[in-house]
Protein backbone atom coordinates (compact mmCIF):
# COMPACT_ATOMS: atom_id res chain seq x y z
CA UNK A 1 0.00 0.00 0.00
CA UNK A 2 0.89 3.42 -0.59
CA UNK A 3 1.94 5.65 2.48
CA UNK A 4 -0.62 8.27 3.51
CA UNK A 5 2.45 11.23 2.68
CA UNK A 6 2.57 9.96 -1.11
CA UNK A 7 -1.01 9.46 -1.20
CA UNK A 8 -1.70 13.65 -0.17
CA UNK A 9 0.87 14.61 -2.29
CA UNK A 10 -0.96 12.92 -5.47
CA UNK A 11 -4.63 13.90 -4.21
CA UNK A 12 -3.20 17.46 -4.13
CA UNK A 13 -2.29 17.07 -8.52
CA UNK A 14 -5.35 18.29 -10.40
CA UNK A 15 -4.15 15.49 -12.62
CA UNK A 16 -5.62 12.45 -12.95
CA UNK A 17 -3.06 10.02 -11.38
CA UNK A 18 -3.56 6.33 -10.98
CA UNK A 19 -0.60 3.78 -9.48
CA UNK A 20 -0.97 0.05 -11.30
CA UNK A 21 0.77 -3.41 -10.32
CA UNK A 22 2.35 -5.32 -12.82
CA UNK A 23 -0.94 -7.10 -13.84
CA UNK A 24 -1.94 -3.39 -14.68
CA UNK A 25 -4.58 -3.47 -11.61
CA UNK A 26 -5.60 -0.13 -10.51
CA UNK A 27 -3.82 0.00 -6.66
CA UNK A 28 -4.72 3.77 -6.18
CA UNK A 29 -6.52 6.44 -7.71
CA UNK A 30 -6.26 10.29 -6.31
CA UNK A 31 -9.22 12.49 -6.11
CA UNK A 32 -8.92 14.17 -9.63
CA UNK A 33 -8.98 10.04 -11.00
CA UNK A 34 -11.31 9.29 -8.65
CA UNK A 35 -13.77 12.09 -9.80
CA UNK A 36 -12.75 11.90 -13.33
CA UNK A 37 -13.47 8.28 -13.78
CA UNK A 38 -16.22 7.46 -10.64
CA UNK A 39 -13.62 5.16 -9.12
CA UNK A 40 -12.66 4.52 -5.36
CA UNK A 41 -8.97 5.38 -3.83
CA UNK A 42 -8.24 1.86 -3.73
CA UNK A 43 -10.34 0.01 -6.34
CA UNK A 44 -8.52 -2.81 -7.70
CA UNK A 45 -9.91 -2.46 -11.43
CA UNK A 46 -7.83 -3.29 -14.47
CA UNK A 47 -6.75 -0.34 -16.40
CA UNK A 48 -8.22 -1.09 -19.24
CA UNK A 49 -11.43 -1.08 -17.63
CA UNK A 50 -11.10 2.49 -16.92
CA UNK A 51 -9.12 3.32 -19.74
CA UNK A 52 -10.53 1.24 -23.27
CA UNK A 53 -7.79 2.01 -25.18
CA UNK A 54 -5.32 -0.89 -26.55
CA UNK A 55 -2.35 1.93 -26.98
CA UNK A 56 -2.53 2.65 -23.59
CA UNK A 57 -2.20 -1.21 -22.38
CA UNK A 58 0.61 -1.27 -24.82
CA UNK A 59 2.26 1.64 -23.09
CA UNK A 60 1.59 0.28 -20.14
CA UNK A 61 3.51 -3.16 -20.83
CA UNK A 62 6.33 -1.66 -22.58
CA UNK A 63 7.24 0.43 -19.19
CA UNK A 64 6.54 -2.46 -16.69
CA UNK A 65 8.59 -4.68 -19.03
CA UNK A 66 11.51 -2.42 -18.65
CA UNK A 67 11.69 -1.75 -22.20
CA UNK A 68 10.89 1.68 -21.34
CA UNK A 69 11.26 4.07 -17.76
CA UNK A 70 8.47 6.15 -19.38
CA UNK A 71 6.44 6.61 -22.34
CA UNK A 72 3.69 9.54 -23.15
CA UNK A 73 0.78 9.69 -25.38
CA UNK A 74 -2.53 11.07 -26.51
CA UNK A 75 -5.75 9.19 -26.73
CA UNK A 76 -9.04 10.36 -26.52
CA UNK A 77 -11.77 8.54 -24.68
CA UNK A 78 -15.38 8.75 -26.52
CA UNK A 79 -17.73 10.07 -23.13
CA UNK A 80 -20.46 11.99 -23.39
CA UNK A 81 -17.96 14.53 -24.94
CA UNK A 82 -14.84 13.02 -26.58
CA UNK A 83 -12.01 14.26 -24.57
CA UNK A 84 -8.47 14.23 -25.53
CA UNK A 85 -5.39 13.41 -22.63
CA UNK A 86 -1.84 13.48 -22.73
CA UNK A 87 -0.98 10.08 -20.61
CA UNK A 88 2.51 9.68 -19.22
CA UNK A 89 3.31 6.41 -17.19
CA UNK A 90 6.28 6.35 -15.53
CA UNK A 91 7.87 2.98 -14.15
CA UNK A 92 8.99 2.75 -10.30
CA UNK A 93 11.88 1.11 -9.86
CA UNK A 94 12.18 -1.41 -6.56
CA UNK A 95 14.44 1.38 -4.41
CA UNK A 96 11.73 3.85 -5.16
CA UNK A 97 8.62 2.36 -4.86
CA UNK A 98 6.30 3.30 -1.82
CA UNK A 99 4.19 0.11 -1.74
CA UNK A 100 4.94 -3.35 -2.20
CA UNK A 101 2.65 -3.76 -5.39
CA UNK A 102 3.17 -0.24 -6.68
CA UNK A 103 4.92 -0.72 -10.04
CA UNK A 104 3.90 2.41 -12.09
CA UNK A 105 2.30 5.61 -11.94
CA UNK A 106 -0.44 6.74 -15.16
CA UNK A 107 -1.22 10.17 -15.35
CA UNK A 108 -3.90 11.69 -17.35
CA UNK A 109 -4.05 15.31 -18.35
CA UNK A 110 -6.93 16.73 -19.94
CA UNK A 111 -5.72 18.85 -22.49
CA UNK A 112 -9.00 18.93 -24.91
CA UNK A 113 -9.23 22.62 -24.59
CA UNK A 114 -5.29 23.17 -26.52
CA UNK A 115 -6.41 20.79 -29.30
CA UNK A 116 -9.93 22.72 -29.54
CA UNK A 117 -8.04 25.96 -29.79
CA UNK A 118 -5.23 24.92 -31.84
CA UNK A 119 -8.10 23.75 -34.65
CA UNK A 120 -10.01 27.18 -33.48
CA UNK A 121 -6.97 28.67 -34.88
CA UNK A 122 -6.38 26.50 -37.92
CA UNK A 123 -10.17 26.71 -39.10
CA UNK A 124 -10.05 30.56 -38.39
CA UNK A 125 -6.78 31.44 -40.03
CA UNK A 126 -8.32 29.20 -43.14
CA UNK A 127 -11.64 31.20 -43.06
CA UNK A 128 -9.36 34.56 -43.30
CA UNK A 129 -7.93 33.59 -46.36
CA UNK A 130 -11.03 32.90 -48.09
CA UNK A 131 -12.54 35.81 -47.02
CA UNK A 132 -9.49 37.75 -48.36
CA UNK A 133 -8.60 35.50 -51.46
CA UNK A 134 -11.89 36.06 -52.92
CA UNK A 135 -11.94 39.85 -53.18
CA UNK A 136 -8.09 39.86 -54.69
CA UNK A 137 -8.52 37.63 -57.09
CA UNK A 138 -11.21 40.17 -58.47
CA UNK A 139 -8.82 42.93 -58.23
CA UNK A 140 -6.40 40.89 -59.49
CA UNK A 141 -8.83 40.10 -62.54
CA UNK A 142 -9.86 43.72 -62.58
CA UNK A 143 -6.57 45.71 -62.82
CA UNK A 144 -5.33 42.71 -65.78
CA UNK A 145 -8.36 43.95 -67.73
CA UNK A 146 -7.43 47.31 -66.68
CA UNK A 147 -4.08 47.01 -68.14
CA UNK A 148 -4.98 45.42 -71.10
CA UNK A 149 -7.92 45.07 -73.42
CA UNK A 150 -10.19 47.70 -71.71
CA UNK A 151 -6.91 50.23 -71.54
CA UNK A 152 -8.58 53.07 -73.01
CA UNK A 153 -12.41 52.31 -72.31
CA UNK A 154 -13.42 54.90 -70.14
CA UNK A 155 -16.86 53.59 -69.40
CA UNK A 156 -14.95 50.03 -68.81
CA UNK A 157 -12.61 52.34 -66.35
CA UNK A 158 -15.80 53.47 -64.83
CA UNK A 159 -17.10 50.49 -64.37
CA UNK A 160 -14.58 47.82 -63.18
CA UNK A 161 -12.69 50.96 -60.86
CA UNK A 162 -16.55 50.88 -58.95
CA UNK A 163 -16.40 46.98 -58.47
CA UNK A 164 -12.90 47.57 -57.09
CA UNK A 165 -13.78 50.49 -54.87
CA UNK A 166 -16.74 47.80 -53.64
CA UNK A 167 -14.29 44.90 -53.09
CA UNK A 168 -11.56 47.27 -51.20
CA UNK A 169 -14.42 48.20 -49.06
CA UNK A 170 -15.06 44.92 -47.95
CA UNK A 171 -11.73 43.83 -47.12
CA UNK A 172 -10.93 46.93 -45.33
CA UNK A 173 -14.41 46.47 -43.25
CA UNK A 174 -13.15 42.55 -42.87
CA UNK A 175 -9.84 43.86 -41.25
CA UNK A 176 -11.55 46.16 -38.93
CA UNK A 177 -13.50 43.74 -37.44
CA UNK A 178 -10.78 41.19 -36.59
CA UNK A 179 -8.76 44.07 -35.59
CA UNK A 180 -12.03 44.40 -32.82
CA UNK A 181 -12.67 41.11 -32.61
CA UNK A 182 -9.14 40.60 -31.07
CA UNK A 183 -8.88 43.94 -29.12
CA UNK A 184 -11.87 42.46 -27.12
CA UNK A 185 -10.62 39.14 -26.97
CA UNK A 186 -7.68 40.41 -25.01
CA UNK A 187 -10.05 42.66 -22.89
CA UNK A 188 -13.12 40.54 -21.88
CA UNK A 189 -11.71 39.23 -18.80
CA UNK A 190 -11.67 43.02 -17.80
CA UNK A 191 -15.72 44.40 -17.00
CA UNK A 192 -15.99 47.86 -18.35
CA UNK A 193 -16.54 50.33 -15.37
CA UNK A 194 -18.78 53.15 -16.78
CA UNK A 195 -22.39 54.32 -16.42
CA UNK A 196 -24.35 53.97 -20.12
CA UNK A 197 -27.70 55.50 -20.79
CA UNK A 198 -28.95 53.21 -22.49
CA UNK A 199 -32.55 55.06 -23.95
CA UNK A 200 -29.67 58.17 -24.95
CA UNK A 201 -27.51 55.22 -26.84
CA UNK A 202 -30.69 53.93 -28.55
CA UNK A 203 -31.66 56.74 -29.57
CA UNK A 204 -28.81 57.62 -31.33
CA UNK A 205 -27.88 54.48 -33.01
CA UNK A 206 -31.78 54.82 -34.61
CA UNK A 207 -31.01 58.45 -35.90
CA UNK A 208 -27.79 57.25 -37.38
CA UNK A 209 -29.74 54.62 -39.33
CA UNK A 210 -32.17 56.59 -40.79
CA UNK A 211 -30.62 56.60 -44.03
CA UNK A 212 -30.50 52.86 -44.43
CA UNK A 213 -34.05 52.66 -43.95
CA UNK A 214 -35.34 54.83 -46.46
CA UNK A 215 -32.52 53.06 -48.99
CA UNK A 216 -34.59 49.75 -47.62
CA UNK A 217 -37.62 51.06 -47.85
CA UNK A 218 -38.71 49.97 -44.06
CA UNK A 219 -38.69 51.58 -40.54
CA UNK A 220 -37.92 52.05 -37.18
CA UNK A 221 -40.05 51.51 -34.06
CA UNK A 222 -38.43 52.64 -30.40
CA UNK A 223 -40.29 52.38 -27.65
CA UNK A 224 -38.17 53.05 -24.31
CA UNK A 225 -39.85 52.41 -20.44
CA UNK A 226 -39.71 55.71 -18.95
CA UNK A 227 -37.14 55.77 -16.25
CA UNK A 228 -35.36 52.99 -17.69
CA UNK A 229 -32.03 52.62 -15.28
CA UNK A 230 -28.69 53.04 -16.49
CA UNK A 231 -25.95 49.96 -16.66
CA UNK A 232 -21.97 49.60 -16.09
CA UNK A 233 -20.52 49.50 -19.55
CA UNK A 234 -18.38 51.19 -22.60
CA UNK A 235 -20.87 53.39 -24.60
CA UNK A 236 -19.08 52.63 -27.41
CA UNK A 237 -18.97 49.19 -27.17
CA UNK A 238 -22.81 49.09 -27.17
CA UNK A 239 -23.18 51.23 -29.37
CA UNK A 240 -21.47 48.78 -32.15
CA UNK A 241 -23.99 45.89 -30.46
CA UNK A 242 -26.97 47.68 -31.34
CA UNK A 243 -25.69 49.43 -34.43
CA UNK A 244 -25.08 46.10 -35.48
CA UNK A 245 -28.22 44.04 -34.62
CA UNK A 246 -30.83 46.64 -35.69
CA UNK A 247 -28.76 47.34 -39.24
CA UNK A 248 -28.76 43.28 -39.72
CA UNK A 249 -32.50 43.54 -38.95
CA UNK A 250 -33.10 46.49 -40.98
CA UNK A 251 -31.09 44.69 -44.26
CA UNK A 252 -33.16 41.74 -43.50
CA UNK A 253 -36.67 42.66 -43.35
CA UNK A 254 -39.17 42.70 -45.69
CA UNK A 255 -39.93 46.52 -47.60
CA UNK A 256 -42.54 48.31 -45.84
CA UNK A 257 -41.79 46.52 -42.22
CA UNK A 258 -41.18 47.86 -39.00
CA UNK A 259 -38.49 46.89 -37.49
CA UNK A 260 -39.44 47.13 -33.29
CA UNK A 261 -37.20 47.94 -30.48
CA UNK A 262 -38.12 48.09 -27.23
CA UNK A 263 -35.88 48.67 -23.95
CA UNK A 264 -37.28 47.61 -20.73
CA UNK A 265 -36.55 45.80 -17.16
CA UNK A 266 -36.48 42.32 -17.83
CA UNK A 267 -39.88 41.16 -16.66
CA UNK A 268 -38.48 37.75 -14.90
CA UNK A 269 -35.49 39.37 -13.40
CA UNK A 270 -35.95 42.98 -12.31
CA UNK A 271 -31.95 43.20 -11.73
CA UNK A 272 -31.29 43.20 -15.87
CA UNK A 273 -32.71 45.30 -18.53
CA UNK A 274 -33.79 43.64 -21.69
CA UNK A 275 -33.46 45.06 -25.47
CA UNK A 276 -34.76 43.59 -28.22
CA UNK A 277 -34.93 43.97 -31.70
CA UNK A 278 -37.08 42.47 -33.78
CA UNK A 279 -37.73 42.13 -37.77
CA UNK A 280 -40.45 40.93 -39.89
CA UNK A 281 -37.90 39.21 -42.20
CA UNK A 282 -37.86 35.37 -43.75
CA UNK A 283 -36.59 34.45 -40.13
CA UNK A 284 -34.17 31.66 -39.67
CA UNK A 285 -34.40 27.75 -39.35
CA UNK A 286 -33.92 26.90 -35.59
CA UNK A 287 -31.06 24.67 -36.43
CA UNK A 288 -28.98 27.47 -37.47
CA UNK A 289 -29.36 29.46 -34.02
CA UNK A 290 -26.69 27.96 -31.76
CA UNK A 291 -23.55 29.06 -34.41
CA UNK A 292 -24.87 32.49 -35.30
CA UNK A 293 -22.20 33.60 -33.23
CA UNK A 294 -19.61 31.84 -34.36
CA UNK A 295 -16.88 33.46 -36.58
CA UNK A 296 -17.33 33.03 -40.28
CA UNK A 297 -21.06 31.60 -40.17
CA UNK A 298 -23.63 32.97 -42.58
CA UNK A 299 -26.41 31.29 -43.31
CA UNK A 300 -26.89 32.70 -46.37
CA UNK A 301 -23.49 33.29 -47.97
CA UNK A 302 -24.14 34.50 -51.13
CA UNK A 303 -26.67 37.26 -49.85
CA UNK A 304 -24.54 38.00 -46.52
CA UNK A 305 -21.06 39.07 -48.69
CA UNK A 306 -23.31 40.73 -51.37
CA UNK A 307 -25.11 43.14 -48.21
CA UNK A 308 -21.61 43.65 -47.34
CA UNK A 309 -21.44 41.53 -44.02
CA UNK A 310 -18.33 40.11 -43.03
CA UNK A 311 -19.53 36.94 -40.79
CA UNK A 312 -18.13 38.66 -37.82
CA UNK A 313 -20.65 41.26 -36.60
CA UNK A 314 -22.34 38.44 -34.66
CA UNK A 315 -19.01 37.15 -33.23
CA UNK A 316 -18.36 40.88 -32.08
CA UNK A 317 -21.85 41.14 -30.42
CA UNK A 318 -21.05 37.84 -28.37
CA UNK A 319 -17.39 38.96 -27.03
CA UNK A 320 -18.63 42.42 -26.13
CA UNK A 321 -21.38 41.13 -24.39
CA UNK A 322 -19.12 38.47 -22.55
CA UNK A 323 -17.14 41.51 -21.20
CA UNK A 324 -20.35 43.32 -19.83
CA UNK A 325 -21.53 40.01 -18.17
CA UNK A 326 -24.63 39.54 -20.69
CA UNK A 327 -25.95 37.83 -22.97
CA UNK A 328 -27.92 37.54 -26.56
CA UNK A 329 -31.08 35.97 -26.93
CA UNK A 330 -32.09 34.37 -30.33
CA UNK A 331 -35.25 33.85 -31.21
CA UNK A 332 -36.36 33.04 -34.97
CA UNK A 333 -38.89 30.88 -37.05
CA UNK A 334 -38.95 30.49 -40.78
CA UNK A 335 -41.48 32.69 -42.23
CA UNK A 336 -42.14 34.73 -38.80
CA UNK A 337 -38.94 36.84 -38.57
CA UNK A 338 -35.89 37.04 -35.90
CA UNK A 339 -35.88 38.29 -32.68
CA UNK A 340 -32.44 39.46 -30.57
CA UNK A 341 -32.90 40.07 -27.39
CA UNK A 342 -29.85 41.91 -25.30
CA UNK A 343 -30.35 41.22 -21.39
CA UNK A 344 -27.80 43.65 -19.50
CA UNK A 345 -27.30 43.98 -15.98
CA UNK A 346 -28.65 47.42 -14.27
CA UNK A 347 -25.76 49.34 -12.39
CA UNK A 348 -26.09 49.39 -8.32
CA UNK A 349 -27.40 52.35 -6.58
Amino acid sequence: MLKKSVKTILNGLSVAVFVIDAAQTIRFGNNAACDRFGLSEESDADLFSVIPSNDCTTAANRVLSGEMTTLSLELTLQDVVPTTFRLIITRLDADTRTGGDARAIVSLEDISHIREAEQMRIDFVANVSHELRSPLTSLSGFIETLQGPAKNDPVAHERFLALMAGDAQRMSRLIGDLLSLSKLQASERVPPSEVVDISATLSRVTASLEPLTKREETAISLVISPDLPQVIGDTDELTQVFQNLIENSIKYSHPDTIVEITAERDPSHKNQLRISVRDQGEGLDPKHIPRLTERFYRVDKGRSRKMGGTGLGLAIVKHILIRHRAYLHIDSKTGHGSTFSVFLPIASN
